[in-house]
């Protein structure tokens, strides 16, 4: 052991390290980030999209026009992240033009929502919203139910609100 140079061989070790931290930083911007940005680019309804990847999960934020049916946009959009990045763990955030009106708006029919989520009483969640948003005065507005989600679509002028509402509790998917 005495002719063992430590300097070199811990000279190695380093070099060994950064290469690889370097591979593994290349290949996920150059293998992930900008294949998922392109693709995202040539989606219609996405305004911009920024992606942040860690060690724990990736999470792709997508600016979203405002749509004629959020559920087909979102589905979509997922596709295409699904397609990027296979089995690695993400989190898909939409993000909207909102304003506080349409937040209050929103919080009105949060609680039909959350009825209508847990005991399954979507029509009664469609009426009782309906009745609540147009006494509010927002006329444009959208409740889908697709693939376990709720999906809200709320629309004041040049302002816009996306909710999704997962039917199971508990399971991952999209934030707003």
């Amino acid at each position: 052991m005495r002719n063992v140079r430590w300097k070199y061989v811990l000279l190695w070790a380093l070099l060994i390290l950064s290469g690889l931290s370097l591979a593994s930083f290349s290949y996920r911007i150059i293998g992930l980030k900008k294949p998922l940005e392109n693709r995202l680019a040539k989606d219609a309804d996405v305004i911009w999209s920024e992606i942040t990847a860690s060690q724990d999960k990736t999470v792709v934020k997508v600016g979203l026009k405002y749509v004629d049916d959020l559920s087909l946009a979102h589905s979509r959009i997922e596709e295409t992240v699904r397609d990027i990045l296979g089995s690695r763990p993400y989190e898909l955030v939409l993000k909207d033009a909102s304003n506080e009106t349409l937040e209050e708006a929103y919080g009105s029919i949060h609680y039909f929502i959350e009825e209508a989520r847990i005991r399954g009483n979507f029509g009664e969640m469609a009426r009782e919203s309906a009745s609540v948003l147009k006494q509010a005065g927002i006329d444009g507005f959208r409740l889908t139910v697709n693939g376990g989600r709720i999906y809200v679509q709320l629309r004041l002028e040049d302002n816009y609100l996306y909710r999704i509402v997962d039917l199971k509790e508990g399971k991952g998917g999209t934030e707003l």
